[in-house]
């Protein structure tokens, strides 16, 4: 699990500017940040890196020679907006005007976040400096293309294999495909900037350079998703364990992205990939989501609709937090997070139904000797919770993570109802029938356990705590994993996993 922070995106410049101070104190800034909030939300990366390291620049240099080497680049003379009143060129996100595909406001020269459109230089309507708010106009300036006509068939048979394969999301194949039956035009990859990854002239074929090429630089969507294959090559630290992972057709790779990148991720990293090395593994899924709003407005920390994610965190506990936004996750339209379900979701589901379920089913088990219980992989309880323990699997591996959530509320609901059925705070505590209800919540609490660590770190290592057992992983075999663990069970006192949330 890799990734990192884009150094090189015009927002960067753009906050730098405004500050008064240099681009890479930005970048320094919010990556401890991001590396903060990272493990407040107890998500965890084998390497968070930046895109401004010396072997990231490396990798991408070595990319961009390739494409030119292997004839998927040429250089082209293009307009560029420029401001007369600074007199210099303008990054993407220093220029917006309106969309001319949905004409919406407020669309950046690149793309529009509206219908995830991306744009070429000169199609914006109306087009103003975000600096000054002048008008702005285009002036020639030569730059590097990634001929995407010449990789399209290539493209094509890719997307047809991968989405056979590992399937993806239907919206998603359907927008790949698409671009692909529209056809794809050449794009440029460099820009007039001083910021960013320097072009590797003395690299390059005499004929494909070009003058001037000292005040250009790579363009940041062609080196930020280069950030994948460059932190897997740093993890390693010099050996050659990254091509476990990138050159092994066993392997699976999963992408996760909000939908205004999905064209970045479904056609050209593949088709930087291919024209780099074809013996690298592509993209098998890319878990990409559509929108999160809040209130049903766009998320903006300019106009104010914006959530804390420390405070949230803070304040409602992450596992809370993590269970809300995994059951409203935006997987196949835009979704949004209102306070009321946040709340409702937490107190109603999270606690009422899960947390209430788990306690109670504990209290009622103190002083059982589970080692003596009588329970084997047949068992019916151990069968059924076996059943959602695999569908719930399968749903992660499918990037399903509303669907996950939903497996485990079920077996919570299903132990609920096998103990109002069942009565046993009514029965003798020495009857078989007390023992075989407790048996069967008991596996029911033994398979939430096995199923919650991926969403609920902290809830879990409680609750594990008062199993008085270890959960290491999931089982090939679920059914034998989940009577293994009842026989092991030394309960602890009952205590609540989660607290309600009062806004």
């Amino acid at each position: 699990m890799v990734s990192g922070s884009d150094c090189f995106g015009t927002p960067i410049t753009l906050e730098a500017d405004k500050r008064g101070i240099s681009p890479r104190e930005v970048v320094d800034e919010h990556h401890a940040h991001h590396l903060e909030l990272f493990q407040k939300a107890q998500i965890e990366y084998d390497l968070y890196t930046k895109t401004d390291t010396d072997n990231h620049r490396q990798v991408t240099q070595d990319i961009f020679v390739a494409l030119a080497q292997n004839g998927y680049l040429f250089t082209d003379k293009t307009e560029q907006y420029y401001s007369p009143v600074d007199q210099k060129f303008l990054p993407d996100r220093y220029v917006e005007g309106t969309c001319p595909k949905c004409h919406t406001p407020g669309a950046r020269s690149d793309q529009c976040d509206a219908c995830s459109s991306p744009l070429n230089q000169g199609e914006l309507i109306n087009p103003v400096s975000k600096l000054t708010g002048e008008t702005v106009e285009l002036k020639e300036s030569e730059h590097y293309f990634v001929d995407w006509p010449k990789l399209q068939p290539f493209l094509e048979k890719y997307v047809d294999t991968s989405t056979k394969n590992h399937p993806w999301r239907a919206w998603v194949e359907g927008e790949t495909r698409g671009w692909l039956k529209t056809g794809l035009q050449p794009r440029a990859i460099t820009r007039d900037l001083d910021w960013g990854i320097p072009i590797p002239t003395d690299r390059l074929p005499k004929e494909l350079v070009i003058e001037g090429d000292e005040h250009k630089r790579i363009y940041v969507w062609f080196d930020a998703v280069i950030g994948y294959l460059s932190a897997a090559i740093e993890w390693a630290k010099g050996s050659d364990r990254w091509e476990h992972f990138w050159k092994n057709p066993d392997a699976i790779h999963y992408y996760f992205m909000g939908k205004d990148n999905l064209i970045f991720h479904t056609l050209f990293w593949p088709g930087q990939l291919h024209g780099y090395d074809e013996s690298l593994h592509l993209p098998d899924v890319p878990a990409i989501n559509q929108f999160l709003t809040l209130d049903n407005q766009k998320f903006s920390k300019s106009t104010g609709v914006t959530i804390d994610s420390q405070e949230i965190i803070d304040r409602y506990g992450v596992d809370a937090v993590r269970f809300y936004f995994a059951s409203i996750m935006p997987e196949t339209a835009d979704t949004s997070f209102t306070w009321d379900d946040f709340a409702a979701k937490t107190n109603n589901i999270l606690i009422g139904t899960i947390g209430n379920f788990i306690n109670r089913t504990l209290t009622l088990a103190q002083g059982l000797d589970c080692s003596s219980l009588t329970v084997d992989a047949a068992h019916p309880s151990a069968v059924h919770t076996a059943e959602i323990i695999s569908s719930a699997a399968e749903h992660l591996s499918k990037v399903e993570f509303k669907a996950y959530v939903e497996q485990l509320t079920h077996l919570a609901e299903w132990g609920n109802k096998q103990l109002a059925d069942t009565k046993p705070w009514s029965l003798d505590r020495n009857s078989a029938e007390f023992t075989e209800s407790l048996l069967t919540a008991l596996s029911a609490v033994v398979g939430l356990a096995i199923i919650l660590p991926p969403l609920l770190p902290k809830a879990s290592l409680v609750l594990q705590q008062q199993l008085g057992v270890k959960i290491a992983d999931w089982s090939d075999d679920p059914a034998t994993q989940v009577t293994q663990l009842i026989k092991a069970l030394r309960l602890t006192a009952a205590k609540p996993l989660f607290s309600k949330i009062e806004l």
